[in-house]
């Protein structure tokens, strides 16, 4: 095992790193790692609004340097990608928010298009979670023929349902903790409405929550920006040692210093608020309806599995089990996984059952 990580932490350290631009003036930054004729796998991360580097190369858990070749993408407007929203200058950054006004996932899956073509990667396997899934399961859909299998975590489908389901107090009633977090979360924006002079907030009003959110992330309110980010990471924080302060900026509840993690929060807050109500309200894009795409014109499904924690608080595992149940009815067969385990990917038994999953893939092309 020591041999097997050093080699995995030697292919990692030999990485690659490239730009590729995908619009006017916006450029991917993504890199390469592994075997140049293995497998190739695109990495598809979280947030919206995470990045690789987020991830403290989580995948050399996954996948075995000397079989793939490994794709990690910064997705539009964060991480290395530029312009960033992580710009250390909270002016920049604002102003760079208003270049991604109109991101959408459809932009978000051709990006990842455009990186295939300038590798000459004819296709592969697509692995993410959490909004990872989100857009990996809408790239699928959209690309299917490019597609050797997708493997998908912690699902969430971007729709009205979801967005009601997290940002409205009553979902947490029963929950003393829970509760205690919304509300923190809840009145910087009560009080924004009052400011503004508009009709009072009801907490159960998800849509005018997040909208509100979004207005106050645009214009840099650093203390709307900390606490979108902390109720969110205090949701899936499996220990309780690193759960954030949501009324002090960059710090921890122990009161460790949380060195760059407002820059995080910057670009998670921003990109999570408009790609919800871009998905939810504006461009609504039904990714179960649309499961049925998930077949080559021969009828062939992509291979794929889902995994799912069932103590999920950010992703309830209803809508996983949506997903299944209509990827089944449209002949796609999906390997199913629904574990006690929480969210994140980095959870001993959800890294488990992800290798689990990689591993019947490799199987599956004489690998193993």
């Amino acid at each position: 095992m020591e041999e097997f990580t050093a080699s995995q932490d030697a292919a990692i350290a030999a990485a690659t790193e490239h730009f590729i631009e995908v619009s006017d003036g916006v450029k991917l930054w993504y890199r390469l790692w592994g075997n140049p004729d293995g497998i190739p796998v695109l990495f598809v991360h979280g947030g919206p609004g995470n990045c690789v580097a987020d991830y403290e190369n989580v995948n050399k858990k996954f996948f075995d340097a000397s079989l793939y070749h490994v794709v990690e993408v910064d997705q539009r407007g964060t991480g290395y990608s530029t312009p960033s929203v992580r710009d250390p200058d909270i002016a920049m950054s604002v102003k760079n928010m208003a270049l991604y006004a109109d991101i959408s996932i459809q932009m978000m899956s051709e990006d990842f298009e455009k990186v295939r073509s300038q590798l000459g990667v004819p296709s592969w396997l697509v692995f993410g979670g959490s909004w990872g899934s989100t857009l990996a399961l809408d790239y699928a859909e959209r690309y299917p023929k490019v597609c050797l299998g997708l493997i998908i975590r912690g699902i969430f489908l971007g729709t009205v349902a979801e967005l009601e389901g997290f940002f409205c107090r009553k979902v947490f009633e029963g929950h003393a903790k829970q509760l205690a977090d919304f509300d923190i979360f809840f009145e910087v924006v009560r009080d924004e409405a009052e400011r503004s002079g508009e009709p009072p907030l009801d907490p159960n009003n998800g849509k005018r929550i997040v909208e509100l959110y979004e207005r106050m992330i645009l214009r840099g309110d650093r203390d709307a920006i900390w606490r979108w980010h902390a109720l969110e990471t205090n949701l899936m924080e499996e220990d309780v040692e690193e759960l954030f302060d949501p009324h002090k900026i960059g710090f921890s509840a122990t009161g460790k210093a949380l060195d760059g993690e407002f820059l995080v929060a910057q670009s998670v807050a921003f990109f999570e608020a408009r790609l919800f109500v871009r998905l939810a309200y504006e461009d609504p894009v039904d990714l179960v309806d649309r499961a049925k795409l998930l077949l080559q014109e021969d009828g062939t499904p992509v291979p794929t599995w889902v995994v799912q924690g069932e103590a999920d608080l950010v992703c309830p595992q209803v809508y996983a089990q949506n997903l299944v149940a209509a990827m089944e009815a449209a002949g796609v067969a999906p390997k199913s996984f629904f574990i006690q385990a929480g969210h994140r990917s980095t959870g001993d038994l959800m890294g488990t059952y992800l290798k689990k999953c990689v591993d019947e893939f490799t199987a599956m092309h004489g690998k193993l």
